[in-house]
């Protein structure tokens, strides 16, 4: 009765523990994405660029908020009197007999009016920090496409490992038949040379599969962080929603990361382009002053306390070619942000028709090899038959079973291509989206 309650106990720890014996543990996709928007490092680092930039308002806020200071003197004067003749002989040197203690304090406050430049200096501000944040969405979107990449290269390298030991077992047996047709006479020498020879090879294949699934585990363990053994599980294939080209076209324009990138760009080219003009206008300041000095020596009436209040106009009359040059430039850069963005435009639809395209071939050669897989399989067996009936030679066998592993091989190739391509493509009209990267980050506190 244990020994039945102990095997009950194993049989549901391995049910329930996702651990598997070994060590690996099983990591679906969006767990793969979890852990990539948790431990990446590249991510951590733009989410604290973005935090830096999140400070960057506060230097055109402070244009307009009040200059407070305080200063604070403390001085002490001295008259020189010749020695008595009670002193040593330290001859006719002077000595400081008296002291004078003098001191005084000023607050002053500048407070601005009118400072034009702080509005285009803070919109450029708030431009620089939605371009920061949609950065750090471009980079983590990027990282979480590089997670799915790998993830099914990962997945693709297993169905190649798996294909390749179904090869190599189809070999072996081929060799093992050759091997008793000729204890009974029925092969030559050559036919069993042959099938350990593409025995041979088959087995080089699954070594070398196995050797890249090792390298594909390991890029993806690296850009999600984690160190463990781990396995994956065949997620839910990647696709596009519907065949509708404009669609397409009209997300890429709206969502493309570039696209956005380049609009921030200009945005905030134009912004400069208004800070340098307003930088010219009047600006206005108000300044105030109370002064205490304290002075019981030079001043016989005692303290004296006094304060001073003015308004300051300060208009840029002519200030060499500094205006001119800055704003000109400015314009210039405008400019070219412009016309960057409208050849990005014409290359990002050009991409999307090309991608979309491409997508629909690889789609149909997909189901192509399928055929030809199934085909090659069915040859394979039709001419192994033969070879057993002695109508085959072992050349034939071989020969089938070479087309048969290329068929596979080529189809795994192709299913990988096509979701790779899918995941570009998504990628390139802004739809692979994770809402896994937490944006709330501004620490400062005000």
């Amino acid at each position: 009765m244990k020994v039945f309650f102990l095997f009950f106990y194993l049989v549901l720890c391995m049910l329930l523990n996702p651990v598997k014996s070994y060590g690996e543990k099983i990591i679906t996709l969006n767990q793969a994405y979890m852990y990539a928007a948790k431990l990446n490092g590249t991510i951590k680092s733009q989410r604290e660029t973005y935090y830096q930039s999140t400070l960057v308002k506060w230097t055109a806020i402070s244009m307009l908020l009040p200059n407070i200071s305080l200063t604070y003197k403390d001085q002490r004067f001295h008259e020189n009197s010749p020695s008595s003749s009670s002193q040593t002989s330290s001859g006719g040197s002077n000595i400081f007999t008296f002291f004078y203690p003098t001191y005084g304090y000023t607050f002053a406050l500048t407070q601005p009016l009118l400072n034009i430049p702080a509005i285009p200096a803070y919109y450029a501000a708030e431009n620089f920090i939605k371009s920061s944040k949609m950065s750090l969405n471009n980079v983590s979107q990027n990282k979480l496409f590089d997670t799915a990449s790998d993830y099914y290269d990962v997945l693709s390298d297993e169905n190649l490992v798996k294909a390749d030991k179904k090869t190599m077992k189809e070999a072996l047996s081929h060799l093992q038949l050759a091997k008793a047709k000729l204890t009974a006479g029925l092969a030559i020498i050559t036919d069993v040379l042959q099938a350990k020879s593409e025995y041979y090879q088959a087995k080089q294949q699954y070594i070398a599969a196995k050797n890249k699934l090792k390298s594909s585990e390991a890029n993806l363990r690296a850009i999600i962080g984690v160190s463990f053994n781990f396995k994956v599980v065949k997620p839910k294939n990647p696709s596009l929603l519907n065949n509708d080209l404009k669609k397409y076209i009209k997300l890429a324009y709206k969502y493309n990361p570039g696209l956005k990138s380049l609009k921030f760009l200009k945005k905030e080219s134009k912004d400069e382009v208004y800070y340098y003009e307003t930088k010219y206008i009047p600006t206005i300041n108000f300044e105030a002053t109370y002064n205490g000095i304290s002075d019981n020596h030079f001043i016989p009436q005692g303290n004296e306390h006094y304060w001073t209040a003015a308004g300051v106009l300060t208009f840029p009359i002519f200030q060499g070619g500094t205006r001119i040059i800055s704003i000109e430039k400015a314009r210039s850069q405008n400019n070219a942000n412009m016309y960057e963005l409208i050849q990005a435009k014409r290359n990002l639809r050009a991409d999307v028709v090309s991608g979309f395209y491409n997508i629909q071939n690889l789609k149909y050669q997909i189901i192509a090899l399928k055929h030809e897989e199934s085909y090659a399989f069915k040859n394979y067996k039709l001419v192994e038959e033969e070879y057993k009936a002695g109508v085959a030679t072992s050349v034939d066998v071989i020969t089938a079973l070479a087309e048969l592993a290329s068929a596979r091989h080529n189809l795994l190739a192709e299913k990988l291509d096509y979701y790779s391509s899918i995941l570009d493509f998504k990628t390139l009209t802004g739809s692979f989206k994770r809402k896994l990267i937490r944006l709330s980050i501004d620490r400062f506190k005000y």
